[in-house]
């Protein structure tokens, strides 16, 4: 059996097969954190996250994916990713997805993560809170 590479290893892995939602390479930030927690899902711990990191470029990327609570065991679906989306429609595409969605005011937060000047201090930030399950950034 031949023995395969690390970087081919990397080539063959699916976005959905990647244990991290979101990879911060050197020079970036994360943005902006979006909760959507319906009314409906609650019982269930059901939310729609979107997570977005600022690029060297400025650009955004973006991740979006469902999350639940099953048996105690965080639970992640329908990752979807978007590599560059410019800043200035970040606001739009949030709105559309409350619009989309029915999200009351009180079944929406938002977490904005660009006042932190360093990620070292905006995942500490994120653990305190516990928001977010940060084993999914790297």
């Amino acid at each position: 059996m031949k023995k395969q590479k690390k970087s081919e290893k990397k080539e063959s892995m699916s976005s959905n097969d990647d244990p991290y939602l979101m990879r911060i390479n050197k020079g970036e930030k994360l943005y902006k954190f979006f909760f959507f927690r319906p009314i409906a899902g609650r019982d269930r711990h059901f939310e729609y996250r979107i997570l977005t990191k600022e690029k060297t470029n400025g650009k955004i990327e973006m991740v979006s994916y469902n999350f639940k609570i099953v048996n105690g065991i965080p639970q992640k679906s329908s990752i979807m990713k978007a590599p560059e989306v410019p800043k200035e429609k970040l606001e739009e595409i949030i709105e559309n997805m409350k619009e989309r969605t029915n999200t009351a005011p009180d079944e929406f937060e938002e977490l904005d993560l660009s006042k932190f000047k360093t990620i070292d201090e905006q995942l500490k930030f994120l653990k305190k809170q516990d928001k977010v399950d940060t084993m999914y950034i790297m």
